[in-house]
């Protein structure tokens, strides 16, 4: 696998390289008590700090050598050394990439994914080596160091043990005054100095300043077992001390660190590891209650992203997403809502589920003076005048009155022209029979999705499928100062979000103006107390336009005064010969009034 490697800033890269050192020890750490593979949320959380983020914990998983992703998640390159080596070596390999003390448990478990056998066995093992003393100690509550770590004192010549050790005089001359007032035994003063140096000192360079100055009472194992029992100091992998200042100061990094990028060939081939997504039954409880927990709607990419910490770059994204939808959609707890939009089952407004009784129509029976039923439906082969091309117009068909629901177009139009009915603007409604099949998503059954309106906001609109309705514009169109008619464009952006475009503009055959609607409600009130037959409605909104009316203009009053079908409208056309068609437009002639039911249109009559 290719190495990742940090591409440096312009700027000076020590304190950078400094704070990328120091999180990624943070980050070992947490790999190594977790002692299990991780995810990078996981892995962030492990650490126990606020500062070290997802974003941190991505850049120092990809960009550090020695760890590496497996199955989705990250583990450390120690754990796969080789099992034909020593234990002794494989060992210290561990301690010195590392780092850092190590409690014994912990690396007794580390020697357990190396050589495949039980952690309880290298446990004793340990517990031998460090017995003995030669090559291995246990310091503070059971944590394993290397005694390479130790200063080596054999030679009593300063420049021979300076020899012995590798250090050189920079490593040790720009702290001997700060290490004159060090006293091992006082834990502020080991802060004290470490702070004074206000940079990282070598282990081995702290050792030979203090044997320095008391050569006879020298012990390393005191000294070290000092500076790691101090809570306020650390020890970087680097083999060097750090004070609070230090590592406050390496922290301020951390942010600057996490908007670095990976090299190309680090996230290649990381992508290439990637395997699909499973989901069993532990991870789909997760992603359940996190629908549940949610008082609002939740989104499959973000659990993708928060769960399973799968981004869009990744190789299986989309895969992985479908995944997750697939175990969210089979279960009876959630319900989905279109697109990538999940809920938790009953939160779905229950105003969803019906059809405002505005909408509703009633068709009652009304008898002449002789009897006879006055409002008759006929079949569609009885229409005059071209009636039954203009019951076909979506714009006529509308709520429960409307033809059977095509099967949705594979490419649908991305746009639709939609006018604003006057029982639809009272209660912010549409009629899906407006929009081409497919429009709209013809599932789920309910649909939840984002329209934007001119002013920029974004509103929720329901869509569903089952009442064909849209809910939820009421706002908006109060804002519309046209009772009826107002035209606007709908563009679908995906399928749970679009974008209203209104300019103002009206269906001419459906725009009633302000008067003509308080005229209608006139007639309205009298068709309920003199209990008027839909034939006299007809006749007087037909009298109010002497020169004729189109049918869609009439059929959009008549539905004003009381809510009827287009083919019943269409049907009281058709049957007295009172009504009659010329240019186009339909006419009442008072004088035929008295010619009353066409015979000719009884063996049309819906029986």
């Amino acid at each position: 696998m290719a190495t990742a490697v940090i591409q440096k800033s312009k700027e000076s890269s020590v304190p950078q390289d400094l704070s990328a050192v120091y999180a990624g020890d943070l980050i070992y750490r947490a790999l190594i008590e977790t002692g299990e593979p991780l995810k990078p949320g996981e892995v962030a959380r492990a650490t126990g700090r606020h500062d070290v983020d997802l974003k941190l914990a991505r850049v120092v998983l990809t960009t550090n050598q020695h760890m590496t992703p497996v199955d989705r998640k990250w583990t450390l390159w120690s754990r796969y050394l080789d099992s034909r080596r020593t234990v002794d070596n494989n060992i210290h390999r561990i301690l010195n990439t590392y780092g850092q003390p190590i409690k014994l448990e912990h690396l007794a478990r580390e020697l357990s994914f190396v050589y495949s056998r039980p952690s309880e066995v290298f446990e004793e093992m340990l517990v031998h080596l460090t017995t003995h003393r030669t090559r291995l100690i246990l310091i503070g509550d059971d944590y394993v160091i290397p005694t390479a770590w130790l200063l080596d004192i054999e030679a009593d010549d300063a420049d021979d043990v300076l020899f012995d050790n590798f250090l050189d005089d920079d490593d040790v001359l720009p702290f001997a005054a700060a290490a004159a007032s060090l006293d091992i035994n006082n834990p502020e003063s080991i802060v004290e100095f470490l702070d004074a140096a206000g940079a990282p000192v070598k282990n081995k360079a702290i050792q030979y300043l203090i044997w320095q100055s008391n050569p006879a009472e020298f012990n390393p194992t005191a000294i070290f077992s000092a500076f790691a029992a101090n809570p306020s100091v650390s020890l970087l992998s680097i083999g060097a001390w750090i004070g609070p200042r230090t590592t406050v100061k390496l922290a301020t990094g951390f942010a600057r660190l996490a908007e670095l990028e990976v090299s190309d060939s680090a996230e290649s081939d990381i992508e290439e590891q990637a395997q699909p997504l499973v989901i069993g039954e532990a991870e789909l409880e997760q992603l359940v209650n996190a629908v549940l927990q949610s008082d609002d709607t939740v989104y499959a990419q973000n659990l993708l992203y928060e769960l399973f910490e799968v981004t869009s770059d990744y190789r299986t994204y989309d895969d992985d997403l479908q995944t997750v939808k697939d175990a969210l959609c089979g279960d009876d707890r959630v319900v989905w809502v279109g697109g990538n939009r999940f809920r938790a089952q009953g939160t779905i407004p229950g105003y969803v589920y019906t059809v405002p009784g505005l909408l509703e129509i009633t068709e009652q029976r009304y008898l002449d003076a002789d009897g006879n039923l006055v409002d008759q439906l006929l079949e569609d082969d009885g229409f005059d005048g071209g009636l039954e091309r203009d019951i076909m117009n979506p714009l006529t068909q509308d709520v429960l009155d409307e033809e059977p629901v095509a099967l949705p177009d594979m490419n649908p139009p991305s746009n639709a022209r939609a006018v604003i009915k006057y029982h639809h603007k009272q209660i912010g409604t549409l009629p899906l029979c407006q929009f081409a099949s497919g429009f709209f998503p013809p599932q789920p059954a309910i649909l939840e999705t984002d329209f934007t309106i001119p002013s920029g906001q974004k509103v929720r609109v329901w869509v569903n499928n089952e009442t064909r309705m849209l809910y939820g514009l009421l706002d908006w169109f109060s804002s519309i100062p046209i009772d009826s008619g107002a035209t606007f464009t709908l563009e679908r952006q995906s399928a749970d979000n679009y974008i209203i475009n209104y300019n103002d503009e009206s269906e001419p055959t459906m725009f009633i103006s302000r008067n003509r609607v308080n005229e209608l409600f006139l007639l309205q009130e009298r068709s309920e107390s003199e209990a008027l037959a839909l034939f006299d409605i007809v006749r007087e909104i037909m009298e109010h336009y002497r020169k004729g009316i189109e049918f869609l203009t009439l059929h959009t009053e008549v539905n004003i005064v009381r809510r009827a079908t287009r083919r019943m409208v269409a049907s009281i056309l058709s049957e007295y010969h009172c009504f009659f068609q010329r240019g186009g437009a339909w006419v009442f002639d008072a004088k035929k009034l008295t010619q009353g039911f066409d015979k000719s249109k009884r063996k049309y009559i819906v029986k």
